[in-house]
């Protein structure tokens, strides 16, 4: 069974409005620490410039502190970020899961070490709304596992393949560090706003959240070569998700009620 048919349309856009998913991640227009130069687009339950149109019905529904500060303290911004900032690291994942005291983040020198496999909560598998919750908290873990290792493989085990953005940017992770290269950051947090878990008459649910990124840098021949600005959103993206075989799959990140 497929996921509801999507038609990502790429454009690089300057607004919020003109935002959709890669970092809860990804149906977007490029990925972090792929591009070059400085960015306020967020890369994983966002990425820049698309929006997203349905073309066909979707399945059924069967199927204290968490971060640690690094130079810098930039927020959601077009300001340009100091030549030192890095993104700040968690040392308690989304789902709760914590970072241990041997994990090192990635440096000019080298990747990040130790780096904690996330591990998905029972919760994240029932069709509720704190199982939703849930889902999209592994879903960030897995997404910010990605960035820090190149090991895409958690990540695209819950993610639709009909979101062609989202393959797009994991193979740029896997080729980015089969180079020699890697990136830092890209921990997001998203929450669904209350009262708005709605099934729809597709059998999907398109739901608003509010997402906070702490950014995110490419690092290339031990140099930053792309850098993404943090932000916090409450009312720019709706996430799309639906059941498939008795679980929760990701299809898409749009503009808010775009779909």
């Amino acid at each position: 069974m497929h996921s509801p048919r999507l038609i990502a349309t790429a454009g690089r856009g300057t607004t919020l409005a003109l935002l959709a998913a890669l970092l809860l991640t990804g149906c977007g227009n490029g990925s972090p620490g792929v591009g070059r130069g400085d960015s306020a687009a967020p890369t994983g339950v966002t990425s820049a410039g698309t929006t997203a149109q349905p073309t066909s019905p979707a399945p059924d529904a069967s199927p204290a502190s968490s971060t640690t500060p690094q130079s810098g303290s930039p927020s959601g911004s077009d300001s340009a970020l100091p030549d030192d900032w890095r993104p700040e690291e968690p040392t308690v994942l989304a789902t709760g899961q914590k970072v241990p005291e041997d994990y090192e983040p990635a440096t000019l020198e080298h990747p990040a070490r130790n780096v904690p496999k996330p591990v998905m909560p029972a919760e994240a598998r029932d069709e509720t709304e704190a199982g939703a919750q849930a889902f999209l908290n592994y879903r960030a873990d897995a997404q910010w596992y990605s960035i820090q290792t190149g090991d895409t493989s958690l990540i695209r085990e819950v993610t639709s393949t009909d979101c062609e953005k989202c393959t797009e940017q994991y193979d740029a992770y896997d080729s980015r560090y089969a180079n020699g290269d890697w990136a830092a950051g890209g921990f997001e947090k998203p929450t669904i706003l209350s009262d708005t878990f709605v099934k729809r008459p597709d059998g999907g649910y398109n739901i608003p959240v509010s997402v906070t990124s702490s950014g995110t840098v490419g690092i290339d021949d031990n140099k930053v070569t792309a850098r993404q600005l943090p932000f916090d959103e409450s009312y720019a993206f709706d996430v799309y998700i639906y059941r498939e075989n008795g679980v929760w799959r990701y299809l898409t990140s749009s503009p808010r009620g775009s779909l």
